[in-house]
């Protein structure tokens, strides 16, 4: 994750500093450094305060999207591809939701907790995370910066596959860890 990090930060600055570079042309670059970067700093933030096992589930889902948006953006997939916004949406929140919902069954107040009703609370969170992400687009085309083509549709749809992405990312966390626990119980139990 550390690598991610860096890769993370140098894509930053890269696209602050020299925005007509790559794909970062009109995409705000240097309002994202510190709004994608401040989420990758709070897993070991965490961990330095509370020394204990490091919240790898967190470090991922705080990280890995916004990485991955970055990405999109030095390489110009946004603006070459239609759909990779809506393939982002979906894998971005899959990661962000799968990675929170792991840490929510690590605490001990959720271990016991019906899978069902992590699955809602990890898909709320997600959703949640959907609403502010587009209001924060909102008021940054407000701001002024160009380039981000928001549409109603294109608000809906986001939220749609944001919500999905996450309700999946949810399921797939709960799956891996149930299937984990069974084959790490002794011969015979259930």
């Amino acid at each position: 994750m550390l690598a991610a990090k860096v890769l993370l930060l140098g894509l930053l600055l890269v696209g602050a500093i020299f925005p007509d570079v790559g794909g970062f042309a009109g995409k705000g670059m240097a309002y994202r450094l510190p709004i994608f970067l401040a989420p990758a700093l709070v897993a070991p933030l965490i961990w330095w305060r509370r020394r204990g096992t490091y919240p790898l589930g967190v470090d991922v889902a705080l990280t890995l999207p916004f990485l991955l948006d970055t990405i999109g953006n030095t390489i110009g997939l946004y603006d070459n591809f239609t759909q990779t916004d809506n393939v982002l949406h979906f894998v971005n929140w899959f990661i962000l939701v799968g990675g929170l919902t792991v840490t929510l069954l690590a605490t001990s107040s959720c271990q016991h907790a019906p899978h069902w009703l992590l699955w809602i609370a990890g898909t709320g969170i997600g959703a949640m995370a959907a609403i502010g992400w587009e209001a924060a687009e909102y008021f940054v085309m407000r701001a002024g910066v160009g380039g981000l083509h928001l549409t109603y549709g294109d608000t809906i749809s986001d939220l749609l596959l944001s919500t999905t992405g996450g309700a999946f990312g949810a399921l797939a966390a709960i799956s891996l860890l149930k299937n984990g626990a069974r084959r790490s119980l002794p011969a015979g139990s259930s």
